[in-house]
């Protein structure tokens, strides 16, 4: 699975609040991009039928001015693994 996500201006100009009041104050044209990359594989069969291995990354990037109000750059690497139990 692969996803791209992107935006331009974005404008906090308007808006007064948050936790540090750090809104409102950089500006209308921000931007921000994010792409996430997944791989998954699930074993078909024997004692570890059904387990789940997924490998995901993920990419974020912001404009400066986006990066200050609210996110900054960051990139995340995360191994999720899944498997079901029956008790009953």
């Amino acid at each position: 699975m692969t996803r791209y996500i992107s935006s331009d201006g974005i404008d906090d100009s308007h808006y007064r609040g948050g936790a540090h009041a750090a809104y409102g104050r950089y500006g209308d044209d921000g931007q921000r991009w994010e792409r996430d990359i997944e791989v998954r594989y699930v074993v078909p069969s024997g004692k570890a039928r059904d387990l789940s291995l997924r490998q995901r990354q993920a990419t974020l990037r912001s404009s400066q001015q986006v990066a200050k109000a609210d996110t900054v750059d960051s990139d995340e690497v995360r191994l999720i693994i899944e498997y079901s139990l029956s008790i009953f």
